[in-house]
């Protein structure tokens, strides 16, 4: 991705990528979009949705808009429409379409959950929420490893490529963008959510490389988690984009990524009983939350009767009616709230929900929480002189370091650091000095099917 790109991918989700930026107007009380008054052509509808965006405060109005349209239309950039339909007016059922996606990024959804997929190194991935979006740093990543690889002697054995172990593989981005580039290369990928699993899965088979990957479940910050990994070591790299946000700053985040706190301003319950027997589901601009609510013995009622009606509020913004049971289907909440006792002997809980995850963003107090339990996983795994590849934080390299210095007994060095395309030092390799522990000699195990 050259810089352009990368200056373009920031309206996938929000200003600054992962380390989040300025906070657009996204709160407001917007009223709904009116209807186009006639047919139009591309050129026009990228202007009309521009100008909706840049009112709104939406980032990157122009390329939210051109991605919008030219999805749509079957193209994946604007500028590779055709140009006889560049002023071809677009049919009723085309712009109905383009109004949906692009009122989804009026809720700050990502560009690339609309649209459901993107490049990555030249790789069309599939994308979904909450399974964490590949940001530009990351494909520096991935050619650092590649020129460090080009860079070793061949192995021994001529049938036989690196074993690399991928940790948090989110939409298996980094795996399936250095298996297609080493065709001998194996990867072992793993994560702890199972939404992410699965569409790593997806992806290799998109590739169609599902042969050479192993996907397993796993976290690796629970302890002994490193043996469920000896039948496959031992490894020549270990590759990982961490969650390494410092915790103090998720909420610095940009809209599209960070969640929200919210906290009801009032609520009215009609019935007798002073019970609640329905529900308000807020829909925010940047997240989703679903109001609850417990009787007076703090049992948790069904909202899912029709008799009564509750009415709330959010402080942060404007919401609609909609039935819903005590937990709404979907992804599973970030955090809640339980709010003081109504009037009516009632307790209301606000389950909040953001386009991606955060459990693949914050790193802990520091950032470190993940980026340690690999350091302290990999002289299980590691060949002799085996790597280490990691994107950090840039206040990380030094705190890397002094861990490291501290932790002798893991017989691992800080090799080297790299800056990545704004200057900033993004990447780790840390290399293994000293004697591997054992692993299994039994041969490894037969890929399943992805």
């Amino acid at each position: 991705m050259g810089p352009w790109g990368r200056m373009l991918w920031t309206l996938l989700s929000g200003p600054g990528g992962r380390r989040g930026g300025t906070q657009g107007r996204v709160f407001g009380s917007w009223p709904p979009h009116p209807p186009l008054p006639r047919l139009l052509n591309p050129t026009e509808l990228v202007s009309h949705w521009t100008g909706v965006f840049e009112k709104r405060g939406i980032p990157e109005a122009r390329e939210s808009s051109e991605y919008i349209v030219a999805h749509v239309l079957g193209a994946k950039t604007f500028q590779s429409l055709q140009p006889a339909l560049w002023t071809q007016p677009l049919t009723p059922q085309q712009l109905h379409c383009v109004q949906e996606l692009c009122s989804r990024r009026l809720q700050r959804m990502p560009v690339q959950y609309i649209l459901g997929e993107w490049d990555f190194r030249g790789l069309s991935l599939k994308m979904a929420p909450p399974v964490f979006i590949p940001r530009p740093e990351t494909e520096e990543l991935v050619e650092w490893v590649l020129e460090e690889m080009a860079q070793r002697p061949p192995l021994m054995e001529a049938q036989d490529g690196p074993w690399i172990l991928e940790v948090g593989c989110g939409s298996g981005a980094i795996s399936l963008g250095l298996l297609t580039q080493l065709p001998k290369s194996r990867v072992i990928a793993v994560d702890r959510e199972e939404a992410a699993t699965r569409l790593t899965c997806e992806n290799a088979q998109r590739l169609q490389v599902q042969d050479r990957i192993w996907i397993v479940p796993l976290d690796v910050t629970s302890e002994g988690s490193w043996t469920h990994l000896l039948p496959w070591g031992p490894v020549d790299l270990v590759v990982s984009n961490p969650p390494y946000i410092f915790h103090q700053d998720m909420e610095q985040l940009a809209p599209e990524i960070r969640r929200r706190e919210g906290r009801c301003l009032s609520t009215v319950w009609r019935g007798r009983d002073r019970k609640a027997e329905t529900a308000t589901v807020l829909r925010l601009h940047t997240s989703r939350a679903a109001l609850t609510c417990a009787g007076g013995q703090g049992a948790e009622e069904s909202l899912s009767g029709s008799s009564g009606v509750g009415q709330s509020s959010l402080l942060s913004g404007p919401s609609e009616v909609v039935r819903a049971s005590s937990r709404p289907p979907g992804p599973k909440p970030i955090t809640y709230a339980t709010l003081p006792p109504s009037s009516q002997g009632l307790t209301a809980t606000i389950y909040l929900f953001s386009y991606e995850d955060p459990v693949a963003l914050d790193g802990g107090e520091e950032g470190m929480d993940v980026i340690t339990s690999i350091l302290t996983l990999a002289p299980q795994l590691l060949k002799d002189s085996g790597s280490v590849f990691l994107e950090v934080d840039p206040r990380h390299p030094e705190l890397v370091s002094s861990w490291l210095q501290s932790r002798p007994d893991l017989h691992l060095s800080l090799a080297a650091v790299r800056r990545d395309f704004c200057g900033k030092p993004r990447f780790l390799h840390v290399q293994r000095s000293g004697p591997r522990c054992s692993c299994p000699a039994d041969p490894r195990p037969e890929p399943q099917p992805a």
